[in-house]
């Protein structure tokens, strides 16, 4: 019997609940550790230079301390629940991001005052050698940082981790502008060019703050990202039964690593506990393979209506009103239409006309007032959405 081979290309087993608790801690007392060594290499830099755009960096760099909440947070996510937090520690994380997030954006704006003031002045640089050495140094380490963070938090599913590498990663393209800066006044001996590059730096800074700040907000008020609904809508799509006549109602949210997913689904009327309890464990385990993370699924079912025979394609049912016509597709509209749709909408047939409308905008969030519309338009009374394109 051959062995399995062992390679880059080999299948890598999931991780059970230990092993990401495991790789999370550990990540983020390497964050915190790292983190406050490149902030005291980074401040020696600056004080070797006297270069503003350095003073920058190491004044962004004090958000490493955010690393220390980055750990706790990472503690308290991996309790599980309890009678207090029904639904877990998870969401703390969040709560992690945005108190860095904020922090980023603090510095941000210390850097744009006090860059404007050191252009005015006229500033002065000393010992570029050392400092740039330094620099490239701290930028190098940084870079690892942010690789390992990233993946450790894909591999654990922690959002404060991916958002704590997104911060680092970008720290190594302010350190590179920085660097960049430097050697540009050493070349040309324009000193007003590093406070023009401390300015880049800051406006950088601060658009990785905001898109932190951003995303933890989101979470807090359970956000639900669309990827993550297209891939449950694909998921069961793809393993849909005669019996499912429709889906609605669904809807996902993310609490940490772990994922809350709900849904209407239409059923015959007929059907028992027994077979109730069937779909669930199906559904729930294409729901699981969809979003890859810790989850869990409720499924609400909806007796069918004599209005819904025409899209249902039970054989041999003995309430059929009206013979199959064809079934309503499950899209990202449809599924996650509200219910009301449903209860108050006009009989889900094919005999309707079948109508292709352009939707366009040009103010604002133009993506989301597509998807707006979109949804709206499934939410219609009469109206099936059948498909939807792409957004050019």
């Amino acid at each position: 019997m051959n062995a399995p081979q062992q390679g880059s290309n080999a299948p890598q087993r999931p991780m059970n609940a230990s092993q990401r608790r495991a790789e999370r801690a550990t990540a983020g007392r390497l964050a915190l550790g790292v983190g406050l060594a490149v902030f005291a290499t980074k401040l020696a830099a600056y004080l070797l230079t006297d270069s503003m755009a350095s003073e920058k960096i190491a004044e962004e760099s004090v958000s490493r301390y955010a690393a220390g909440l980055l750990l706790y947070s990472l503690t308290v996510a991996a309790r599980p629940p309890d009678p207090d937090h029904p639904y877990g520690h998870g969401k703390v994380e969040f709560f992690s991001a945005g108190v860095e997030g904020t922090l980023i954006a603090i510095a941000a704006g210390l850097i744009l005052v006090e860059a404007v003031g050191e252009l005015l002045r006229g500033p002065e640089l000393r010992r570029l050698d050392s400092g740039l050495a330094l620099l490239v140094a701290a930028g190098a380490v940084n870079a690892g940082l942010g690789v390992y963070l990233l993946r450790a938090g894909r591999r654990t599913g922690s959002l404060a981790l991916t958002a704590d590498g997104r911060h680092v990663l970008a720290d190594v393209w302010t350190s590179a502008g920085v660097i960049v800066g430097l050697v540009a006044v050493r070349m040309t001996g324009w000193s007003w060019l590093d406070p023009l590059v401390a300015i880049a730096v800051a406006l950088h800074v601060l658009r990785t703050g905001y898109s932190l700040v951003r995303e933890a907000v989101g979470g807090l008020m359970d956000e639900a990202p669309e990827p993550l609904l297209e891939a449950v809508v694909a998921g069961l799509a793809a393993g849909r039964e005669s019996a499912w006549i429709d889906a609605h109602g669904l809807r996902a949210w993310r609490s940490g690593d772990f994922i809350h997913v709900d849904l209407h689904l239409g059923v015959p009327r007929y059907f028992d506990a027994d077979a109730l309890h069937e779909i669930d464990e199906r559904v729930g385990a294409i729901v699981a393979r969809a979003v890859a993370s810790p989850n869990e699924t409720i499924v609400h079912f909806d007796p069918c209506r004599p209005r819904q025979c025409p899209s249902c394609r039970v054989p041999g049912c003995s309430i059929r009103k009206a013979p199959f016509a064809r079934a309503t597709p499950f899209t990202l509209a449809s599924v996650t239409r509200r219910d009301e749709a449903l209860e108050t909408g006009e009989p889900l047939s094919p005999d309707g006309a079948l109508a292709f409308v352009s939707l366009g905008s040009n103010l604002g969030d133009r993506a989301a007032h597509l998807r707006d519309a979109a949804r709206s338009l499934a939410a219609t009374p009469g109206v099936t959405l059948l498909a939807r394109s792409r957004v050019y």
